[in-house]
């Protein structure tokens, strides 16, 4: 009987043994990115090492899955790649060991490893440990941020930190296609289009900002693989789309002129200043386009214009088909945006068709082109 209450003690502190171990004060850590931008997280200090979430590793654009029976985890992004074991020492960076300088372990559900690892992992540098404060810092934290699609057999990656375009095919290795001369940064989408003569229409869309009213646009014509044309445009609170083709012809836009380019060859056959056709000095939408006629909104007011391509006139196509109430919720308006919503549908003989978007009640507005009807 004495000796079972001699092993209560003893059973106590072998019970405590895993609590002990992974008791941790706390810390903090201070990143900033390559890119600019300072973040301030929690961090765990255990046995000497500051030890902060693996999470961190996604915010920079990787992406985590698990073993669970190796108790591995695994992080990849645009050319990085990180594998971490719970419990072992040493980890590998881009296929590579490294010592750890510390044993990862799960705490609430996170995974938590060595700060000085994971600033190595992101291709970071550390700056400094405050002691008194608690404050680990580092800064030049990288970001691996991609967005891809796949088109005809082509896998089409775009480096979100450079604007860089590459592509990639299963019998080929990976080339650079491209610059798209800007960061990308938050929904970025592909959108592919094949012209009649083979050539590809690609083009790159990214909303950002918050919330989310920037819109840039990248457009890239391809032939045989390589680009020959390109160009982007900005729109601030304006989301509507630019026309990419009139009969056989493509348009090409940087918001202030507008490119016509043979489909084939890729030559240009015609260029028009939007800026001055339009009389606002803005970057502009093209909605709409025939050999006689050209659809163009200014970002800022938002109202769309006819341009007759013979003479040059103007005609703001609201006042020609809306009634009194909607031609001032037209000028008025900004929500969501300054302008009207008349949208460009179709072309029959000579009259020209539109739709509502603020009210939407199925109606059609026609427009006769002047000296046409």
């Amino acid at each position: 009987m004495k000796r079972l209450w001699l092993l209560v003690p003893v059973l106590l502190m072998v019970c405590m043994l895993p609590a002990m171990a992974s008791a941790a004060g706390t810390a903090y850590f201070k990143y900033t990115y390559d890119g600019g931008g300072q973040v301030t997280t929690n961090a765990l200090l255990k046995d000497g090492t500051v030890y902060v979430s693996a999470g961190i590793m996604e915010s920079a654009g990787l992406r985590v899955t698990w073993d669970k029976a190796q108790k591995q985890a695994m992080f990849r992004g645009w050319q990085k790649s990180v594998k971490v074991t719970v419990g072992g020492r040493t980890a590998a960076i881009d296929g590579k060991a490294v010592s750890l300088g510390g044993v990862p372990f799960r705490y609430r559900d996170e995974l938590y490893v060595p700060a000085r690892f994971l600033v190595q992992a992101l291709d970071g540098q550390s700056v400094s440990w405050d002691a008194q404060q608690r404050v680990y810092t580092a800064s030049g934290i990288h970001s691996y941020e991609s967005t891809s699609a796949t088109y005809g057999g082509v896998t089409y990656t775009v480096d979100k930190k450079n604007g860089k375009l590459y592509t990639a095919t299963p019998a080929g290795g990976m080339r650079l296609m491209a610059d798209l001369g800007s960061q990308l940064y938050d929904m970025v989408n592909f959108d592919f289009k094949k012209t009649g003569k083979g050539l590809i229409y690609l083009t790159i869309t990214d909303v950002y900002g918050e919330p989310h009213i920037n819109n840039k646009w990248y457009t890239l014509i391809i032939k045989d693989g390589m680009v020959i044309r390109q160009a982007s445009v900005h729109y601030w609170k304006r989301y509507g789309d630019n026309v990419k083709m009139y009969g056989s012809s493509l348009l090409l836009t940087d918001g202030r002129t507008l490119r016509v380019i043979e489909d084939g060859t890729g030559k240009v056959t015609a260029t028009l200043d939007l800026v001055k056709l339009g009389g606002e000095e803005d970057s502009y939408l093209v909605e709409g386009m025939d050999d006689d006629f050209l659809l163009i909104r200014p970002n800022d007011k938002g109202l769309l214009m006819l341009i007759d391509r013979h003479t040059g006139e103007k005609t703001l196509l609201y006042k020609e088909l809306l009634d009194p109430d909607q031609q001032e919720y037209a000028e008025m308006n900004d929500v969501p945006f300054f302008g009207d919503q008349l949208q460009y549908l179709r072309r029959e003989g000579n009259t020209l068709y539109f739709e509502n978007g603020a009210v939407r009640d199925g109606r059609e507005y026609p427009y006769v082109l002047k000296g046409m009807s």
